[in-house]
């Protein structure tokens, strides 16, 4: 952010998703910018749904992961021209094509496919039946398909939140995927349109889980690097 000149001002608060026992390390910030700490659920979007409800007063947010990195100059501006367009309901870096398919034919393809955390009533339970379930209980429509953003960087407005009432929060791992799923369903559902800031991924943020092998290729998901606390959802949300 110092680095690459955002063209608008901005105010910056960083979220801690505190467990019960355990010593933050200091954090050595400016005393502009905001600490909120929380109990640690929902992962970051837990505490990106934190975020603004506590600090009341903006008409935009931008949610970031700690891993991600500003690359463009003008990069909040870019988000800001996007998101005035009032159809636009969330914006952000990096849409799930492999999910932009009915359900339907995610099932079929996914059928058998059980990741750890992924339970129902108890029991082990395929992806996608989890991920409908969940919206099912917290009174999300699914619509269609399962197009959604990666929560790595989302943006948007103020009346867009409080119009969706916010994000899910889940309990479990498999849940925070469904949870990240929901959000993009959730404001398509609203009948607002979910969308990449630019036509190529990651354009005004990078995200350190995602490299291109070759200049101008595409990006793909690397664990090359040990994982963090606050990086651990992106790194399991390879699919």
């Amino acid at each position: 952010m110092r680095e690459h000149e955002g063209g608008r001002p901005f105010d910056l608060a960083v979220v801690v998703n505190r467990e019960s026992g355990f010593d933050r390390p200091g954090l050595t910030l400016e005393s502009s910018i905001r600490v909120l700490e929380r109990p640690n659920t929902g992962m970051n979007i837990g505490a990106w749904d934190h975020g603004w409800r506590s600090l009341s007063g903006y008409a935009h947010y931008l949610f970031l992961q700690d891993d991600c990195l500003v690359v463009r100059e003008g990069w909040l501006a870019g988000y800001l021209t996007r998101a005035a367009d009032p159809e636009i309901g969330l914006l952000g870096e990096s849409l799930n094509k492999a999910w932009d398919k009915p359900w339907a034919k995610l099932a079929e393809e996914r059928k058998g496919e059980v990741l750890p955390d992924h339970i129902i009533d108890g029991q082990p339970a395929e992806r996608v039946a989890l991920y409908l379930d969940f919206m099912a209980r917290t009174g999300i429509d699914p619509g269609e398909n399962g197009r959604h953003l990666r929560s790595l960087t989302w943006f948007a407005r103020r009346d867009v939140l409080e119009r969706i009432d916010g994000f899910p929060i889940g309990a479990t791992y498999g849940e925070c995927i469904a949870a990240e799923i929901a959000v993009s369903r959730k404001v398509a559902a609203a009948g607002l349109r979910v969308e990449q800031t630019s036509p190529e991924p990651f354009h005004f943020i990078r995200h350190a889980d995602w490299e291109q092998a070759t200049p101008g290729g595409p990006f793909l998901h690397t664990r090359s690097r040990k994982p963090r606390a606050a990086s651990w959802f992106s790194r399991l949300m390879r699919r």
